[in-house]
């Protein structure tokens, strides 16, 4: 019944496969996890899911070309933007995630003054939050009345994924520290620690934490004790496509890479009760891997959702949109990608940003069924 579910939901909202004599080679079998998939929001993108008031910061593009950050209940309803028209840059507004709180939220702001982007869809790809070339992280109150800036970045320069810690004192982002984009640009982690005082919010203490001195660091989140933090990384030389999980203690400074497939591994997160991370994978997928921004604008990867222990034992796969033999594919050219997610207090629910095809991007909430 479940996997009925799964099916007549796919097919309603998203157009499930039809096979014409496709049967990709796959390095594993898959016993497919979703339950149903339901789309909140056309067009929407990153998230953030405040649990205990059920509200959804997202980010969505406008008819203008550029995101800005909305706000709306779980089930897709009561929609509100937070930054159109507000005193912050009116060009990309977005990746909002919620201080615990509820009172704030942190973002990305592409800055008009500064300049320097690659011409055409390449320029627009790498300012746009995925990315965040010349953004810089603002901090805005829940309903949108209030906004503080608060890095503030070079041409070229940038920021990335920022994250609140549980207990809403410290800040996690990725930062570019070079002008030169070398296909993915040069980053650190930032840590720094985050208060409000006489009615303005800031960032103090701004660590730099460069662990293995990799290329590229994507923030992830922290663990939901506080003491770790999970994130994407790439080795010197390498690209999206070499992308691992890794875990980093930050009392002891212990790194762990938890993935080693030579796959575009991302947007890993701990589920609430810390004993299992979901993450999104290309492993097993059969496409085109390109090597340059060129060749990920023209064909932007397709992923699936994983699961495994924390110390990454167990790794198994959750969903099959791009494998033809299971219920919920869906064919479509340019696969279905899947991007930065949230997962809810059972563990088996996420909203989730999914790319439908070479252009639309939908906000929608999953639910998986999974033995634990």
């Amino acid at each position: 019944m479940k996997k009925m579910v799964a099916v007549m939901c796919m097919v309603s909202l998203l157009s499930c496969c039809v096979h014409q004599g496709r049967t990709p080679e796959r390095s594993t079998e898959i016993d497919s996890a979703v339950v149903s998939v339901t789309v909140l929001q056309e067009k929407g993108g990153r998230v953030s899911w405040l649990h205990d008031q059920g509200l959804i910061a997202f980010d969505k593009m406008g008819d203008d070309g550029y995101t800005d950050v909305y706000v709306m209940r779980l089930d897709g309803s009561g929609v509100e933007c937070l930054t159109c028209g507000k005193p912050v840059p009116q060009l990309h507004n977005g990746n909002p995630s919620w201080h615990p709180s509820g009172e704030y939220i942190v973002f990305q702001a592409q800055d008009p003054d500064l300049k320097g982007l690659p011409p055409g869809a390449v320029g627009t790809y790498v300012a746009s939050p995925g990315v965040g070339i010349n953004n810089n992280l603002w901090v805005m109150t829940a309903d949108g009345s209030k906004f503080w800036q608060l890095t503030e970045v070079k041409d070229r320069h940038g920021v990335l994924h920022p994250h609140f810690s549980p207990d809403g004192t410290r800040l996690l982002w990725s930062e570019i520290i070079s002008p030169h984009m070398d296909r993915i640009g040069h980053w650190v982690i930032k840590l720094a620690d985050f208060t409000v005082e006489n009615g303005e919010a800031r960032i103090t203490n701004v660590q730099t934490l460069q662990p293995m001195a990799l290329q590229l660091y994507e923030m992830h989140g922290f663990s939901p004790d506080g003491t770790k933090i999970l994130f994407s990384g790439i080795e010197q030389g390498g690209y999206y496509y070499d992308l691992e999980i890794y875990l980093m203690d930050l009392t002891t400074g212990l790194m762990v890479q938890l993935t080693d497939n030579d796959e575009w591994d991302e947007h890993a997160h701990f589920t609430l009760d810390g004993q299992f991370i979901i993450w999104v994978s290309s492993e097993g997928i059969p496409q085109v891997k390109g090597s340059s921004l060129e060749d990920t604008v023209g064909n932007p990867p397709r992923l699936e959702y994983w699961i495994m222990n924390v110390d990454g034992s167990n790794k198994r796969r959750l969903s099959g949109f791009n494998d033809p033999d299971a219920p919920e594919c869906v064919d479509v050219d340019g696969g279905i990608g899947l991007g930065d997610f949230d997962i809810g207090p059972d563990g088996k629910t996420i909203v989730a940003k999914m790319r439908r095809g070479r252009g639309q991007e939908l906000t929608v909430l999953l639910e998986f069924d999974f033995e634990t």
